[in-house]
């Protein structure tokens, strides 16, 4: 695993932090698009179709549209978003199983102190978790 630090605009940090906020109490999901020399580029909300307070699975028809825009962008999956509402920013159990973008980024957003959301991300290869520094510009 490589490149320890990421950087997003502030614009995209506070789509993904709105988008968690409106989906609470439920966990937030959605996937960002770009690529390897350019970053990120495109944040793609998405409905949580398990509307779980500690699950998420981005409903399907969502996925799809999202997937073929970013194609048709000539884009790639540059990264995964979700929330927890209520527990902190670092992958569950559950995270782990369900991490098949091993070139991804994984970005969690904590609700746990509402009044102050935390924005991590990681790479998550064969359940392996390592922090990526997210620089904000």
């Amino acid at each position: 695993m490589e490149n320890s630090k990421i950087t997003i605009t502030r614009a995209l940090k506070e789509q993904m932090l709105q988008h968690a906020r409106k989906e609470l109490p439920y966990e937030a999901c959605g996937v960002i698009s770009g690529s390897a020399d350019r970053g990120p580029l495109q944040f793609y909300p998405a409905r949580n179709e398990l509307q779980s307070t500690t699950r998420y699975h981005i409903e399907p028809h969502d996925l799809y549209r999202i997937i073929m825009d970013i194609e048709e962008q000539g884009h790639e999956i540059w990264g995964i978003y979700h929330s927890h509402p209520a527990s902190p920013a670092y992958p569950s159990e559950t995270d782990l199983k369900q991490s098949y973008y091993p070139d991804a980024y994984y970005l969690i957003a904590s609700f746990a102190d509402v009044k102050k959301p935390v924005l991590r991300a990681f790479r998550i290869v064969d359940k392996q978790v390592e922090e990526v520094e997210i620089r904000v510009k």
